[in-house]
């Protein structure tokens, strides 16, 4: 890995908590002219250290009410697993996939319009995949969310109570 400065990790973690400030404002945050801001942007974008830009989008303007984690526990850990997490990634309702430690390897991370909707996402994961790579999911519901991509997502003021 291409190594970087202290002024290229500043930038990083600002873009990750705004990813549309303007090179004006990161140069002000980090104490850099636009210019530099914008040639190192160039340079951490050439060396993979930023994947992409995209928007956090509330999901209920999508009608998708329904947020869940659906955790994969598997048979075996294959090119085989590769090719099913490569086939659930490119699922438009599904936010994020990740191999991880523990009982369950696979993290899956999806929106639904409803709770059928994910319990037929979850039928087809079983159809095609238990079994073969899959020896069983466990689904979670998102209840609230409360910071998203590095974003808080709602301030939440402690309620006081009034002495009488």
């Amino acid at each position: 890995m291409a190594s970087i400065d202290e002024k290229d990790e500043e930038i990083l973690k600002e873009l990750r908590k705004n990813g549309r400030a303007t090179l004006t404002e990161l140069g002000r945050k980090i104490g850099l002219s636009p210019a530099s801001i914008k040639n190192r942007i160039e340079k951490l974008e050439s060396l993979g250290a930023i994947k992409g830009y995209s928007a956090i989008v509330d999901p209920a303007f999508l009608n998708e009410f329904i947020q869940a984690i659906i955790e994969v526990e598997l048979l075996v850990d294959n090119e085989a697993v590769d090719r099913m997490l490569y086939n659930i990634s490119r699922l438009d309702n599904v936010i994020g996939v990740y191999r991880k430690t523990g009982e369950f390897q696979i993290l899956i991370r999806a929106n639904f319009k409803d709770v059928p909707q994910l319990k037929e996402f979850v039928k087809s994961l079983s159809v095609k995949y238990l079994g073969k790579n899959m020896k069983r999911a466990k689904v979670s519901v998102i209840m609230d969310t409360f910071k998203e991509g590095g974003v808080i997502m709602q301030e939440r003021k402690t309620r006081r109570r009034r002495r009488r």
